[in-house]
């Protein structure tokens, strides 16, 4: 796997707050990977909307409604390229606040992110 994490280092914020958040149920991560990625391995936390699907329209009303509950909302793919496009296409349908996880899903797992086995 290639590692992606220097397009970050400037945006680079402590994981370890993030993790919190998801485990006080304060945020939510969403991993925009495509099916066959996300069935080979994910992490516990994470909710399923594929880049592809979210291009169409499909799994923004579940966005807007993590958001209503008050909820941070987290995406991540595998290096950020993806979760870039995916705040941009966000935006379109109006879901502007979502945060990308600034590093590859490597950094991630070193950082404390548990994968399903």
């Amino acid at each position: 796997m290639i590692n992606y994490d220097y397009l970050f280092e400037e945006k680079q914020e402590g994981c370890q707050e993030v993790l919190r958040e998801l485990r006080s149920g304060k945020a939510q991560l969403i991993d925009i990977r495509e099916r066959n990625e996300w069935e080979k391995n994910h992490f516990k936390c994470a909710m399923h909307i594929p880049l592809s699907y979210l291009a169409k329209g499909l799994g923004v009303e579940s966005l807007k409604e993590i958001k209503e509950s008050n909820k941070k909302i987290y995406i991540h793919c595998r290096s950020g390229t993806r979760a870039r496009k995916a705040q941009q296409v966000l935006a379109q349908y109006g879901c502007k606040e979502i945060h990308i996880i600034p590093i590859s899903m490597m950094k991630m797992i070193e950082e404390g992110f548990i994968l399903t086995a």
